[in-house]
């Protein structure tokens, strides 16, 4: 607090906008003045960009396909000399890629896992919902004891962010990602998966799920594919409390300027707050 208020009292806060209020309301309200007046000139001589202005009303040029149909055969060819390997090959040629694995560290004494392939196969476990047991019982040579103690001492929840930053990084550096994007924009949304049990006592209700117990995974991607953040929502909670949280908490090296949600990620103080940043 009392940083703050030096800060404040030396106008020194780090804000991206003019922290005078009046000063700050009177640029903003001449720029909407200047953009009307730009919309106006463009809709009298009906030259808005993909939309025109009828007596019905507004009327929005319907989108053209992203992917054009003569790319599609060059996706087919394209995905025959891809290779048919193993999910565990897979993960096994990424983390000999990027190193992902090294920050799976103890919780006690901060040291790597010594067994990279017991490691794996209970991140595995993971990914796809099966469980330890499932894993164990379909995996030669591993047990649930071994499996369930690489899990309690190596897998948490800052283990997985600190990994994933490690992927998001590699593929943001990586010259390919450039034809996707610049990695400044991104979007996010949600996913929800309906739990067992009776949810109706929890008192949580959701205006689209209703009190139906489950979770929502709430992911952020950036505008090169890479999924940044992820968390779990409850599904009483408006998906626009964890916006900010996966802009402003993930560990890559993104620097986001421009961020999409639907309208469950907004509200207007989520996104007030974002002209802050």
């Amino acid at each position: 607090a009392e940083k703050f208020a030096a800060l404040k009292r030396e106008q020194a806060l780090p804000l991206a906008i003019n922290p005078n209020s009046d000063q700050y309301l009177e640029e903003r309200l001449q720029l909407l003045d200047e953009q009307l007046a730009t919309v106006t000139r463009l809709a009298k001589d009906n030259e808005l960009p993909d939309a025109i202005l009828t007596e019905s009303g507004l009327k929005i040029t319907p989108l053209d396909a992203a992917v054009p149909d003569r790319a599609q055969a060059l996706i087919d060819q394209t995905s025959q000399l891809l290779p048919r390997i193993k999910i565990t090959e897979l993960l096994m040629d990424v983390d000999d890629w990027t190193g992902f694995s090294r920050h799976f560290t103890h919780l006690k004494d901060g040291a790597e896992a010594k067994d990279r392939t017991l490691l794996l196969s209970a991140i595995l476990g993971d990914a796809i919902n099966l469980g330890l047991t499932k894993m164990a019982e379909s995996s030669p040579g591993l047990t649930y004891a071994k499996l369930s103690w690489l899990q309690a001492w190596h897998i948490r929840d800052e283990t997985y962010s600190a990994a994933l930053a490690e992927l998001v990084n590699h593929q943001y550096r990586h010259a390919f990602a450039a034809h996707w994007g610049d990695g400044t924009t991104s979007s996010s949304d949600g996913q929800r998966f309906r739990a067992g049990g009776r949810g109706e006592s929890t008192g949580h209700v959701n205006p689209k799920y209703g009190s139906e117990p489950g979770r929502l995974f709430y992911t952020h991607i950036s505008d090169q594919y890479a999924p940044f953040s992820t968390r779990v929502v409850n599904v009483g909670v408006r998906d626009s409390t964890y916006v900010l949280d996966g802009l402003l908490y993930h560990e890559s090296d993104l620097r986001i300027e421009e961020h999409y949600t639907d309208t469950a990620g907004f509200t207007d103080h989520v996104f007030a707050l974002m002209h802050l940043l």
